[in-house]
């Protein structure tokens, strides 16, 4: 019975993620030709570049503003399909307003199985936290079904579906490795899975920094396993180092640079987020009620207020997009542009920066947008009410996605997109306090006959 129920409940996630991507038409992003530019590069030239694609020209070798392992999907998705290529040749020589890209085949059937693997990590780190019950996993993986930022943009070619995968192995194996911290391979697993992150979204190459914490800190409460603890962490970061070690060797040979992406298009990121630090303590204040889901924000504080806080003209971002982006490079190296921006918009006010970095990162937690707004309040219960294994375990999974949603806050425009990973411990916390309100009401009760019975098949909470 079990492995029938757990075989039709796998049938039913395949269907709907199928439903959701396998379908017709592409929604063609402002970004998505220089991602398909630079996978067209490597599947036609065997080349990576930040160049524009030309049939009959290869590129100059160098670096294009975003994650190799974009770049090798859509390279990968050409080499399956020649009307997928055709189509990928239209996005990347032709105008995002034409009519591109509608097919896209191989790409959504690249991006089907990705997204399949990430749900399937949802199930493992659920059937893990509950204790190894089944009944937890799926119900978490229920739960991942309901973000729609798994699937908005599995019909463009862009970097999420990679990252929704490489985020969701990464958390399983961080996962695993809180369950067998006594042993030194799943800290190797998850090492190198976070490395690979960084070929996605090279903002992740912070992420050890983020994670030194935990040793630090385990260092001084298992004084009797100093040494494990020691050689767990030194695992991680060599694991870390070895899964990025290709490019960054490729980078220092053929382009002089330890870079993992485009060198102008971190000062473009932080010309973006920048900008914001222009606003106002009003529109700060203004900006914590703006930036949540369906705050009405708009019959509050009238539209002309909301502007400067918004994407179109006359806001903060468009302003770091045509004008501060230029003063920033205006005869400077990419380097000078970097010193001058953290100059000019961080060490002249560093409490704007801390304030509006807090801002941001509010905006940018939000992942799923409604769902999102259920989730946060069941973050907050979890770190309120859990007892102390499910909250020192909860804490451990939660931590490597909110500090990257920290670092995106401080250094672009904080997108929900860019927190995916988000969604796992998301989902935990909601059905952890789903659970536990359950076991309240059938406690409340008369525990006999279905209701006793019910009971005995939920994940413990405590």
């Amino acid at each position: 019975m079990k492995t029938v129920a757990n075989t039709l409940l796998l049938i039913g996630l395949l269907w709907i993620v199928g439903t959701r991507i396998l379908v017709p038409g592409a929604n063609i992003q402002p970004d998505s030709p220089r991602y398909v530019a630079a996978g067209l590069n490597i599947y036609e030239h065997g080349v990576l570049s930040g160049e524009g694609y030309k049939v009959d020209k290869a590129p100059v070798p160098g670096l294009y503003a975003g994650g190799v392992f974009t770049a090798l999907e859509i390279a990968l998705a050409a080499s399956i399909s020649t009307d997928t290529y055709r189509d990928l040749v239209c996005v990347a020589m032709v105008s995002v307003d034409e009519n591109c890209g509608q097919g896209l085949w191989a790409l959504k059937g690249i991006y089907y199985f990705e997204t399949v693997v990430f749900h399937l990590c949802v199930f493992v780190v659920g059937y893990l936290f509950f204790g190894r019950n089944l009944l937890g996993g799926w119900m978490t993986a229920v739960i991942s079904l309901t973000f729609y930022d798994t699937f908005l943009y599995a019909s463009s070619p862009l970097s999420e579906q990679g990252y929704l995968m490489l985020g969701g192995l990464f958390m399983a194996s961080w996962a695993h490795a809180y369950e067998r911290s006594d042993k030194l391979w799943p800290w190797a697993l998850s090492g190198g899975l976070g490395g690979l992150l960084v070929l996605v979204k090279p903002a992740w190459l912070l992420l050890p920094l983020g994670l030194s914490v935990l040793p630090i800190i385990a260092f001084f409460i298992r004084r009797d396993d100093r040494l494990h603890v020691l050689k767990a962490s030194l695992v991680f970061f060599v694991a870390f180092v070895l899964a990025v070690t290709p490019l960054i060797v490729r980078n220092a040979l053929v382009l002089e640079t330890f870079s993992m992406s485009q060198t102008s298009y971190l000062v473009s990121s932080l010309s973006h987020r920048f900008a914001f630090n222009l606003m106002s303590w009003k529109e700060w204040l203004i900006g914590w009620i703006y930036y949540l889901p369906l705050s009405g924000a708009q019959r509050m504080f009238g539209a002309d207020a909301l502007v400067p806080l918004g994407w179109d003209a006359g806001s903060y971002y468009e302003y770091g997009r045509d004008v501060l982006d230029k003063a920033a490079n205006d005869g400077r190296t990419d380097l000078e542009a970097r010193g001058y921006l953290l100059s000019h918009f961080v060490f002249e006010m560093p409490l704007k920066f801390v304030a509006v970095t807090a801002l941001l990162l509010w905006r940018g937690i939000f992942v799923g947008h409604i769902v999102g707004m259920l989730a946060v309040p069941c973050v907050v219960t979890v770190m309120v009410f859990a007892e102390s294994n499910y909250w020192r375990k909860w804490v451990f999974i939660f931590l490597p996605p909110f500090f990257m949603a920290g670092v995106n806050a401080a250094l672009s425009v904080s997108l929900y997109r860019y927190n995916l990973a988000m969604i796992i411990p998301y989902c935990l916390a909601m059905v952890w306090v789903a659970l536990t309100t359950l076991n309240f009401l059938i406690s409340r009760r008369n525990q006999h006959g279905f209701l006793a019975t019910a009971k005995t098949f939920l994940p413990a909470t405590r």
